[in-house]
C-alpha cells in the first residue's frame, strides 16, 4: 500500500490497553469535485482515553486498531507491509496515535510519533492524514452545556487557537430529555463552513455522536473538498451496517411506509389473506426470545485462520457452523446474542496469549448457523495490536468471549378493553385509531439496561377470542436519510432513531373489542462463548471439506 490511499487510513482509531477508554467508530467521505467525483469513504474504530483536566484544557489520546476504505478493495490497516517504508511509518503512527489538546478556545492535534509522521508528510502535501483527523476531532470535543439547558437555547464556541484557530460553532439545543441533548450545528471560518447534528451527555457534554457536513477549500484548490462524518460512541450500540448504506435504510423506510399505506392497514379489506392468527400459543415465548437454556449456536462456535488478497497478515474468521459439531443438512434457523465484556485468545493450556491482547469494538455479537465474520469486516467484534506475529495467531486454541446474554420468561396476560390502557406496564400504551386498527407502542430499552418487560398484543373480539390480524413492527424512526448537504437534511443520529419508541401496527377485518397483551420479563446472565480451531471439531474428510470452503486455518495456514 503506498502514496495518494494512504491517507484513508489516518482516521481515529483504538489500541489494545487503554484503560478507561472509550470506543468510538467514525465514517468519513471526501468529495474532491462535488459536481463528478463519488466520495472516498474511510471506516475506523478508535479509543478515545482522556487526562484530567490541568487547567489548560482536557487531553484527549486517539489510538489506532483498525481502519478500512471500503470502496478500494485490500485497502485497510491488516494489508500494511513492512517491507514498504511508507507503511511501516503508517503502522508506527497509527500504533502510537495522536494527542489532542482540547481548550476552551481551541484544539490542537499532532501525531505522537513525529518520526513516522515525517515520513508520510513527505508524500502527502497538503496534509490530507492531519486535516482528516482534525475534522474528526471536531466531533470529539465535550460541550459546555448552559445550566439547565433547554430546547432552543443557544450556545457559542470560538476558537481562538488551534488547528482551526478563528472557527465559530453555533450550537442550539434542538432535543432534551433526561440523559441526553441534541444539538444543531453550524460552522463558519478558518477556512471551513458547514453544519451538523450532535448529541452529548446532559450531565457533563461529553460527545454521543455526530453528524458533520464540512466544506473545505486547500489552498490553490479550484473546488472546496466536502467532507461528511458519522463519529459515534460504541456504547450507544448503534447499528452500523444500516446507518453505512443509505440505500438500505430508505429501502426499509420504503417498505414500512409502503405496507402502511396499503390495506389493511390504510383501509379496511376482507381480504383473507392477509390476516392469520398468532402462531405462537399464549404463555410460550417467542422464537427470537432466548430462554435459561443454553443456546444450541453456542456449542457451534469455531474459528479459523486464512489469507485473504492484498493481505500479508494471517486473518481470523470467527463464525457458527453445526456442521462442527455433527448437524448435517440445512441451517439451523436459532441465533444466540452476547453483549461482550471481554475477549481473550487462548492457548491450549488455556493461558491468553502475549501479545494477542484483543480491544473490544463491537459490545454486542450475534452468531447463528453458517455464519462466518473475519477482521476485514465492520461488524467483526475485537481487534489486535497491528505488531501479533503470525506464530502468535497460529498457537491459539480458543477465542474466548465473556459477556452477558438476555433471558426471557413469561410474565402474564391481560386483556384490554377498546379504549382502555394496560395496568401492567405504565410505559407502554395502546393507541385506537380506528374499529379495525390499533398500535401497541412501548420504550426502547438502554444499552445499560440489565433487565425490562417486552409487551406483545393479538386482537379479540367481544367474547375474548382471538381476531386473525395483520402485524407490522416499526423499529426505528421512518426519516429519509437525507444527502447532507443542507440543515434539514443532515440524517437523524442513530441515537434519535433508535431512541423512537416501538410500534406495534395492528390491522383486522373483524372489528377489535380488545387487545389481548402478552407481557414478558427478561433479564441479563453472565455467558462465555468459546470459539474453538474448527480443525479441533472435524474428522479427516469433514475438515478438508470444510477449509475448501473455509480457507486454510491454524498450523496449515503459514
Amino acid at each position: 500500500m503506498t502514496g495518494a490511499c494512504l491517507w484513508m487510513l489516518a482516521g481515529l482509531a483504538q489500541a489494545a490497553g487503554d484503560a478507561g477508554a472509550r470506543v468510538v467508530f467514525i465514517a468519513h467521505a471526501v468529495t474532491r469535485d462535488v459536481s463528478t467525483a463519488l466520495p472516498l469513504r474511510q471506516w475506523t474504530y478508535a479509543t478515545v482515553s482522556s487526562s484530567a483536566d490541568t487547567g489548560d484544557g482536557l487531553q484527549l489520546r486517539l489510538r489506532p486498531v483498525w481502519a478500512r476504505a471500503p470502496d478500494m478493495p485490500g485497502i485497510d490497516s491488516l494489508s500494511l507491509d513492512d517491507r514498504h517504508a511508507e507503511d511501516r511509518a503508517m503502522r508506527a503512527v497509527l500504533a502510537s496515535g495522536f494527542d489532542v489538546q482540547a481548550r476552551p478556545d481551541g484544539a490542537v492535534v499532532r501525531p505522537v510519533d513525529a518520526k513516522a509522521w515525517q515520513t508520510l508528510a513527505a508524500s502527502q502535501p497538503d496534509e490530507r492524514l492531519l486535516v482528516s483527523t482534525r475534522l474528526a476531532a471536531l466531533a470529539l470535543r465535550p460541550v459546555m452545556l448552559p445550566t439547565a439547558p433547554q430546547a432552543g437555547h443557544a450556545i457559542v464556541r470560538h476558537d481562538r487557537t488551534g488547528d482551526f484557530a478563528a472557527l465559530e460553532t453555533r450550537m442550539q439545543v434542538r432535543t432534551i430529555d433526561h440523559a441526553i441533548a441534541v444539538l444543531d450545528l453550524e460552522f463558519s471560518g478558518a477556512g471551513l463552513r458547514g453544519h451538523g447534528r450532535q448529541a452529548v451527555r446532559l450531565h457533563d457534554g461529553q460527545p454521543l455522536e455526530a453528524r458533520l457536513y464540512l466544506e473545505r477549500t486547500p489552498a490553490g484548490a479550484d473546488a472546496p473538498q466536502v467532507h461528511r462524518l458519522h463519529v459515534v460512541d460504541m456504547a450507544t450500540e448503534p447499528t452500523l451496517d444500516l446507518e453505512l448504506d443509505p440505500g438500505q435504510a430508505q429501502a426499509y423506510v420504503e417498505s414500512v411506509e409502503a405496507t402502511l399505506a396499503n390495506p389493511p392497514f390504510s383501509a379496511r379489506t376482507d381480504d383473507p389473506a392477509l390476516f392469520k392468527l398468532h402462531p405462537t400459543p399464549e404463555g410460550a415465548l417467542e422464537p427470537w426470545m432466548p430462554a435459561g437454556q443454553v443456546p444450541a449456536t453456542d456449542a457451534m462456535l469455531v474459528f479459523g485462520l486464512k489469507r485473504q488478497p492484498h493481505n500479508p497478515r494471517l486473518i481470523i474468521t470467527i463464525g457458527a457452523d453445526g456442521r462442527a459439531i455433527g448437524k448435517a443438512g440445512p441451517a439451523l434457523s436459532e441465533f444466540s446474542t452476547l453483549r461482550v465484556r471481554d475477549v481473550a485468545l487462548l492457548d491450549h493450556a488455556g493461558r491468553p496469549l502475549t501479545g494477542a491482547e484483543a480491544t473490544l469494538v463491537q459490545p454486542t455479537v450475534s452468531m447463528q448457523d453458517r455464519q462466518r465474520v473475519d477482521e476485514t469486516q465492520l461488524m467483526f467484534p475485537f481487534h489486535l495490536p497491528h505488531d501479533v506475529a503470525a506464530e502468535t495467531l497460529v498457537a491459539a486454541h480458543t477465542i474466548r468471549m465473556t459477556g452477558d446474554g438476555n433471558v426471557y420468561r413469561w410474565d402474564r396476560a391481560e386483556t384490554v378493553a377498546r379504549t382502555a390502557q394496560t395496568m401492567h406496564a405504565g410505559d407502554t400504551r395502546i393507541e385506537w385509531t380506528s374499529p379495525h386498527r390499533a398500535a401497541l407502542i412501548q420504550p426502547y430499552s438502554q444499552p445499560a439496561d440489565r433487565q425490562g418487560r417486552w409487551t406483545t398484543a393479538v386482537p379479540v373480539d367481544a367474547a375474548g377470542r382471538e381476531i386473525p390480524s395483520a402485524l407490522v413492527m416499526v423499529w426505528r424512526s421512518l426519516d429519509i436519510p437525507g444527502d447532507w448537504r443542507t440543515p434539514a437534511a443532515i440524517p437523524a443520529l442513530v441515537l434519535e432513531a433508535g431512541r423512537v419508541p416501538h410500534r406495534l401496527e395492528i390491522a383486522t377485518a373483524e372489528p377489535i373489542a380488545g387487545l389481548r397483551l402478552r407481557h414478558y420479563r427478561w433479564h441479563t446472565e453472565p455467558r462465555t462463548w468459546t470459539f474453538h480451531d474448527v480443525r479441533s471439531r472435524m474428522n479427516d474428510a469433514d475438515r478438508a471439506t470444510y477449509e475448501r470452503e473455509f480457507g486454510p486455518s491454524g498450523a496449515t495456514a503459514r
